[in-house]
């Protein structure tokens, strides 16, 4: 059953005057004719009475009329929800995000992103870069915040930022005197990082530029999240690395330097399937790269 059809049913039960009705759809007499003959055809009833002077619904008409008016309105809603979900307007998105990323940049995101499509739901998953990957090739997720380099080269990433790292150290560590450090100035500490499992190439990052500089970690102590890091550097077992000025928790004992020259820098990635992209996916996508600017 066409929309037309219906509209055109709708105005000649409010007019009963076929010129008028013809006249407020924008067709001739006889065309309004025909379209109310094919729609009588397709219903097998009649719904008119008509003769030369007088135009009445007959009992089928009037009960159509009726349901006339909740059909049209039926029939609009799915086209125009239909139209929202093909322009990615309305539907549901679930996404991966690290730990690190979920406090770094999504809620920005997030915000924005709702903000720009209200309609639709947003699910959000914390895991690792890894399992991202794989909850994407299993259609699980249909974004993920990840940390590149990827091991699978068949997903796409689009490297949104790159943070770089802080120092956060104990305020009776000696270095703490200095307004900025340099990596080279570390080399007789105890490295607080996060476990190598979390990122390895991270990890594996941070060692390579200590080797640059000349020197090896004398001892490396595993922690996370960031909180327990800063917790550790206030205690003075060793400095730790946070990587956003948000992990600058205020925690009494603790202070932060930035890190001068060569330096580790928490890479940020959004990842997708390399085809089939949704319009919410790439939107979500398009928020997050402007987010991340913002951080660099």
């Amino acid at each position: 059953m066409d929309q037309r059809r219906l509209q055109c049913f709708i105005v000649l039960a409010e007019e009963l005057n076929f010129r008028r009705a013809a006249d407020r759809c924008h067709i001739s007499q006889p065309g309004l004719s025909q379209l109310l003959r094919q729609l009588e055809d397709e219903l097998q009833a009649q719904l008119f009475y008509r003769d030369k002077r007088n135009v009445s619904l007959t009992p089928a008409g009037e009960l159509f009329r009726k349901e006339a008016y909740k059909l049209l309105l039926q029939m609009r809603d799915i086209v125009d929800r239909t139209r929202q979900i093909e322009r990615g307007a309305i539907g549901e998105l679930t996404i991966g995000a690290t730990a690190t990323a979920l406090f770094v940049i999504l809620p920005e995101i997030v915000r924005r992103f709702s903000e720009a499509l209200p309609k639709v739901a947003l699910t959000v998953r914390s895991m690792t870069t890894v399992d991202q990957e794989h909850a994407l090739r299993r259609g699980d997720i249909q974004v993920g915040l990840v940390h590149p380099p990827l091991e699978d080269r068949a997903l796409t990433c689009r490297v949104i930022s790159a943070i770089p790292f802080d120092v956060v150290l104990s305020d009776i560590n000696p270095l703490s005197r200095k307004s900025v450090l340099t990596l080279k100035e570390l080399a007789q500490e105890t490295f607080i990082l996060f476990p190598r499992a979390v990122g390895p190439r991270l990890y594996d990052e941070i060692i390579t530029l200590c080797h640059q500089q000349g020197f090896s970690p004398r001892k490396i102590i595993e922690a996370a999240p960031a909180q327990s890091i800063v917790a550790m550097a206030a205690c003075n077992m060793g400095i730790g690395f946070v990587a956003s000025k948000l992990q600058h928790y205020a925690r009494p004992l603790a202070t932060y330097r930035q890190l001068q020259g060569p330096g580790p820098r928490l890479t940020l990635g959004a990842i997708h399937p390399s085809e089939h992209m949704s319009p919410a996916a790439e939107k979500f996508i398009e928020i997050a790269a402007s987010v991340g600017a913002s951080l660099n």
